[in-house]
């Protein structure tokens, strides 16, 4: 079985606008399906905000390209709303909290503060959250 990541709006940030050399181990991953990957489309509402806001400001255009050119290397899921009691500070967040708990055991990859604070909580319900993504480090 394939390793099972959510990817948070950061990381997302960082494979597909900054094409940021530190997820290139995680896109390889992605590109060869080595990994499976989750995201919805509240996710992808959110990434699409961030990139038409500043200091990004793409157009509508660039940012259908991103989506058109990237959304394929995902399992759409929608959430099903399972209760953990693990509650982000930032509801924003919430969102990758609540797809985790879909289809854990699962890796979440996240640069949030709000979300690596539960690291704890969130591993008492199979959800190992990681700050980088390296293939040995997966271990559920």
């Amino acid at each position: 079985m394939k390793p099972k990541l959510v990817l948070d709006t950061n990381i997302l940030l960082d494979l597909f606008y900054f094409k940021d050399q530190s997820v290139n181990e995680l896109l390889n991953s992605l590109v060869q399906e080595q990994i499976t990957a989750y995201t919805c489309s509240d996710i992808w509402a959110e990434l699409e905000e961030v990139l038409a806001r500043k200091p990004f400001d793409q157009s509508f255009d660039q940012i259908k390209a991103i989506r058109d050119t990237n959304s394929s290397l995902f399992e759409w899921l929608t959430p099903v709303g399972k209760k953990s009691g693990i509650k982000c500070s930032d509801p924003d967040d919430q969102i990758f909290i609540e797809l985790a708990l879909t289809v854990a055991p699962c890796m979440l990859i996240t640069k949030d503060n709000d979300l690596l604070r539960l690291s704890k909580r969130l591993l008492q319900v199979n959800i190992n959250t990681l700050k980088v993504f390296k293939m040995d480090l997966l271990t559920l």
